[in-house]
């Protein structure tokens, strides 16, 4: 592990246990004796306040003050290698995330803004939950998210609108009551998708739920869920940009649902005083600029 010359050495020895799981282990990551481990630990718990380590037999356990301060940590020093190559005047690849939904239809096209103006980029794919989740820990700079999280815990800018619906495989002559459609089978993003939670909250707010469905079937793929609807295997709700061109081709048609009528936002996420934030502008134009 590559010590951080911004991090305190005792910070750098809680990674290291927190990272191996062990004493012993963390002393031979680190190149030091397992004593001198055990003393900076419980010498930082003196000045701390609060515990580090329970100690069950030889092993040793995070208490939940260790976790929350190793998650800390573990963002300051992502923040700190981004500083520092800046300071260095090398240029950092933004560490960009964005979910499934919106990777399908624009990410490609912000990757090709950002790749013309020499803009380094690394991405990952995710859904919403574990996106955020990872910008928390400083493991990403920022993502594309749709789907509803706590606006305290991040910074972030609306990019876009989008129209979410209900797609089949056949076309209908006539506007259908969500009752109708139970007896469907039901296609359905993983927990955690964004997607997923903008259905459950419009159901919920129609005195429904995905148990009223007599079969649901969990994909964790859109491009998947489009191929089945496709087949002729159920019906599913999702953006109408993931599927603009099997409604050109006739593969798809859109189902009008009393009551439905939902134009989400996108938004563009960083963490709260992230290094980043001064870039997010930038890059919210550029993901306005292809919407």
């Amino acid at each position: 592990m590559q010590p951080d010359p911004l991090l305190d050495h005792r910070s750098e020895t809680l990674l290291a246990v927190a990272k191996t799981g062990s004493l012993t282990a963390a002393a031979k990551l680190l190149f030091i004796t397992q004593p001198a481990v055990s003393q900076q630990l419980n010498a930082w718990e003196k000045e701390l306040g609060f515990k580090l380590l329970d100690h069950q037999g030889k092993k040793v356990a995070l208490t939940p003050g260790a976790k929350r301060l190793v998650d800390y940590l573990t963002f300051l020093r992502n923040e700190n290698q981004k500083m520092l190559a800046k300071l260095k005047k090398e240029t950092a690849p933004l560490r960009l995330g964005s979910t499934l939904s919106i990777g399908s239809f624009l990410l490609p096209q912000v990757l090709a803004k950002m790749i013309e103006q020499d803009w380094p980029v690394t991405t990952q794919i995710g859904n919403t939950q574990t996106l955020l989740s990872q910008i928390q820990r400083g493991e990403l700079d920022a993502a594309l998210v749709e789907g509803d999280f706590d606006h305290r815990h991040f910074v972030w800018e609306t990019i876009g609108q989008e129209k979410f619906t209900l797609f089949g495989s056949r076309q209908l002559k006539a506007a259908v009551n969500l009752e109708n459609l139970f007896d469907y089978p039901l296609l359905v993003r993983e927990p955690g998708s964004g997607t997923r939670q903008i259905l459950e909250k419009w159901l919920q707010g129609h005195g429904s739920s995905l148990t009223d469905f007599k079969q649901v079937i969990e994909i964790g793929s859109p491009n998947a869920i489009i191929e089945l609807l496709k087949d002729g295997v159920g019906i599913s709700f999702m953006y109408q940009a993931l599927v603009e061109d099997e409604l050109a081709a006739g593969q798809l048609f859109e189902w009008k649902l009393n009551g439905l009528a939902i134009e989400h936002a996108l938004y563009l996420v960083t963490a709260q005083n992230s290094f980043f934030k001064n870039q997010r502008h930038q890059l919210a134009r550029i993901c306005r600029w292809t919407d």
